[in-house]
């Protein structure tokens, strides 16, 4: 263990005394220079970020003396919204306004459009129409002139669709 040393005794000296050791004219001197050194590294940076900006400015092209070529322009499709909220509410509005409503599709072929709700009660009402099944067509041949063993599917008629 370590032998204890006494607090004050001889060899000891006092805080006090330690003042006295430190060299203030040192300190001072230190401070300054190292203040000195900073202003002297900042007037070289700020000096070098001068000239980079002139090497810089001077690779620039010159602005072209068009007026249109100096016109903003607008940037390529797809642009952003500029309210996407109030857009897609608008859009779900129409889609709403057409779900709901009556309306052609297309005059000519007698093709129309109902609420979704009369449709479903139509369809409750009605029941789904029958498909009547087509004649069974041919068997196909081969590349070699035989006749495959694959049964023939079915051909179902499309009835025109009525959409909404």
């Amino acid at each position: 263990m370590p032998e204890r040393v006494p607090r004050t005794g001889p060899g000891r000296r006092e805080p006090a005394e330690f003042d006295r050791d430190l060299d203030l004219r040192g300190i001072v001197a230190f401070g300054i220079g190292l203040a000195l050194v900073m202003i002297v590294v900042l007037a070289i940076v700020w000096g070098l970020l001068g000239l980079f900006r002139a090497e810089r400015a001077a690779l620039d092209p010159p602005p072209s003396p068009l007026a249109e070529a100096n016109r903003p322009r607008l940037p390529p499709e797809p642009r952003l919204q500029s309210a996407p909220r109030e857009d897609m509410g608008r859009m779900r509005a129409a889609e709403e306004a057409v779900l709901e409503s009556y309306g052609w599709v297309d005059r000519r072929a007698g093709i129309g459009r109902i609420p979704v709700e009369r449709a479903i009660e139509i369809l409750a009402h009605d029941g789904l129409p029958a498909v009547e099944p087509a004649a069974p067509s041919p068997p196909a041949a081969s590349a070699t002139g035989t006749a495959k063993a694959h049964p023939a599917k079915r051909a179902v008629p499309r009835r025109p669709r009525r959409t909404r």
